[in-house]
């Protein structure tokens, strides 16, 4: 699968090489000239060219920047992986919630999109290939559209994700605040390599 990455920080880097490493082709949009040897290229021809893109910038940017890629990205599968976290009082604070989400203002700024807001609730080392006691941890996804959440949860299984799916997108209302407490976990413990799971009871037959 051609896989167009928007955002070149670690998580845009982490998801690009463990991609790679499962033998899908990509590239990360980006405006640098290079980026540790991985494939770039600028943002709408990134973006045009690919079968599934994800969003993983920094959640303040991330609206402004789907919106100015509205043409390239109508009918894609459009992965967000973004949070809104708002760090000026100096701890993360969600800046929206509750009765709206980041999500959903991405999924509003490209309706011509298949929104899933997926990896926002795990952090970058373990986004591909998650090797952790208990078996694969548990991700969490929401959409409006079916056939992108098949898409998006094919690719989570093929790279080590059990997968739970929500609903539609504005259960970004729930996934976002869960990066909070993933965040506080890793804070008071000062570890950043943990994970979510889902346990449930066997259906009968």
């Amino acid at each position: 699968m051609r896989i167009g990455i928007l955002g070149s920080g670690v998580v845009g880097r982490a998801l690009a090489t463990g991609y790679l490493r499962h033998g899908h082709e990509v590239r990360i949009g980006t405006r640098q000239s290079e980026l540790d040897d991985l494939p770039i290229g600028p943002a709408a021809q990134v973006a045009a060219d690919s079968d599934l893109v994800v969003l993983a910038v920094q959640g303040a940017v991330a609206v402004e920047l789907v919106s100015g890629l509205a043409a390239e990205l109508d009918g894609k599968v459009l992965v967000d992986a973004t949070n809104p976290l708002d760090m000026s009082a100096g701890g993360p604070q969600l800046y929206v919630g509750t009765t709206d989400s980041l999500g959903e203002q991405v999924q509003r700024a490209v309706p011509g999109a298949r929104v899933v807001k997926a990896y926002n609730t795990v952090g970058n080392a373990l986004m591909v290939d998650p090797d952790l006691p208990g078996g694969p941890p548990t991700m969490f996804i929401a959409g409006d559209d079916p056939a992108a959440k098949e898409t998006v949860g094919d690719l989570l299984r093929e790279t080590g994700w059990d997968v739970a799916d929500l609903g539609g997108i504005e259960a970004s209302r729930y996934l976002e605040p869960m990066c909070m407490a993933w965040v506080a976990y890793g804070a008071r413990n000062g570890t950043w390599t943990h994970a979510f799971r889902l346990l449930r009871q066997p259906t009968a037959g």
